[in-house]
């Protein structure tokens, strides 16, 4: 997984327009395992790459490159557990009610991945239609 983001930095002096001062691009690069956590699909991340530059001149480039092991190191033991928390839970695959997944597959391919599973009935078709079957109201009257 790659993610980029641009931070421009700059200055509002009190009633005049903003004035940049910089403008960084930081690129990273992430491994992640996909998983099924019965019937949630789950993600965990991990930190390879990380780059930060100057998208205005060489010069402030060069200055970003003490930044890079610091920042990297933030995003690593602080950025990647909070993301990874919240990705931990996962997120609910929708099944009817009575069905679950058995013996579930990841495969990893480039540019996707294929998630499969058996399905376990463990109620009966007709035991959860007649479970979620609402009661038919008549309007009949005997006069």
């Amino acid at each position: 997984v790659s993610v980029t983001a641009v931070v421009s930095v700059m200055v509002r002096p009190p009633g005049q327009p903003p004035i940049q001062l910089s403008s960084m691009t930081m690129e990273s690069k992430l491994s992640s395992k996909v998983s099924m956590k019965g019937k949630r699909l789950a993600i965990h991340m991990d930190l390879r790459r990380f780059k930060i530059y100057s998208n205005q001149s060489a010069l402030e480039s060069l200055a970003l490159i003490p930044l890079q092991g610091p920042l990297k190191t933030l995003l690593q033991l602080v950025i990647m557990p909070l993301i990874n928390e919240r990705t931990k839970k996962g997120v609910q695959i929708p099944l009817p009610e009575g069905m679950d997944f058995t013996e579930e597959v990841v495969e990893y391919h480039t540019g996707f991945i294929i998630i499969g599973a058996n399905l376990h009935f463990s109620k009966g078709l007709r035991e959860v239609i007649e479970k979620n079957r609402s009661p038919v109201k008549t309007n009949s009257t005997l006069d």
